[in-house]
């Protein structure tokens, strides 16, 4: 269906009384269902630019896995399965197993262009979760070569007037514009972002434009604004300052490695199946080269040669 703005009833969606609630899962449905046609008009208009982008929308339904609370939903473009594969180990390897279970959320760990929905209206922009760490320790690796720190000053200096920075959960009271920040100031903070680090915008839920469909040409304004920015900050294979080619290519030679031995309570990297690139631990070793690994609470049985040394 064509994306034709958002209703008072889908932030209605978002009160707090529903947030835990499995009796409003309709009400979310219907937003998700928005959200996707929203996406789909986005990449028609953005084209090549989000060619090597995919597409998510945040789980709309209470779970362990979002502490049982939907207060918000978020359409998000990263990078796509081909480029995110290899860079999945090292970024679940940086967390302990029950960490990554409690927060499976897959663009939490890269930079994404995305649009969020609660109660109070819709902010879009670029969005870093401080775990996407790929992403925002190789902008501050970056930053350190000759003349780097002044191409991201510059680039921020550029950053449309409207266009605002925060640091947490969304856009708070202390919300500034993004064209005023330091660069200096914006690298020594991602860490300590509790969790996201934002540049974008802000409509209310009252504002004319959230209503029409014509917010998709503006979502895509601002993402073609801020370009320049993602291009700083995204790592790639070409923009490698924080050495991570050099970590694949470690990870790739230990992958090729048989292992001799295992024994129980030993940490094995999974080489294959939905658990591929996630850090496991030997619960038991089985006849026939059989291995059962534990994932948090869930137990596999895989084949020798499908785990290798993390």
């Amino acid at each position: 269906m064509p994306f034709d703005g958002f209703s008072a009833a889908d932030f209605d969606a978002f009160e707090e009384k529903k947030w835990a609630s499995n009796a409003f899962n309709l009400e979310r449905l219907e937003v998700k269902l928005k959200l996707t046609a929203l996406g789909k008009e986005l990449q028609s208009i953005l084209g090549q630019g989000l060619s090597d982008q995919e597409m998510g929308i945040s789980a709309d339904r209470p779970s362990v896995f979002n502490q049982h609370r939907v207060n918000d939903l978020t359409l998000y473009f990263f990078r796509g399965p081909t480029a995110r594969k290899p860079l999945g180990s090292i970024l679940d390897g940086a967390k302990s197993i029950a960490a990554n279970l409690l927060d499976p959320a897959p663009h939490h760990k890269h930079i994404i262009r995305a649009l969020r929905i609660s109660q109070v209206g819709v902010d879009f922009g670029l969005w870093l979760h401080k775990d996407a760490w790929v992403d925002w320790k190789n902008a501050q690796a970056r930053a350190k070569a000759y003349g780097e720190m002044e191409k991201l000053q510059q680039a921020l200096d550029e950053l449309p007037v409207e266009l605002l920075f925060a640091r947490g959960l969304g856009l708070a009271a202390d919300g500034r514009f993004a064209r005023e920040l330091d660069a200096v100031v914006l690298l020594e903070g991602f860490e300590a972002a509790q969790p996201w680090t934002f540049f974008g915008r802000r409509l209310g839920r009252d504002e004319e434009d959230v209503g029409q469909g014509a917010l998709a040409a503006k979502i895509a304004d601002c993402l073609l604004a801020l370009e320049p920015l993602h291009d700083y900050l995204a790592w790639t294979p070409e923009n490698d300052h924080h050495q991570i080619k050099s970590a694949l290519k470690e990870q790739k030679e230990k992958a090729r490695k048989p292992i001799k031995e295992l024994r129980a309570g030993d940490e094995v990297r999974v080489l294959s199946g939905l658990a591929s690139g996630r850090i496991a631990v030997v619960d038991s070793i089985a006849r026939r080269g059989m291995v059962k690994v534990r994932l948090g609470q869930v137990v596999l049985n895989m084949k020798m040669e499908d785990l290798a040394r993390p």
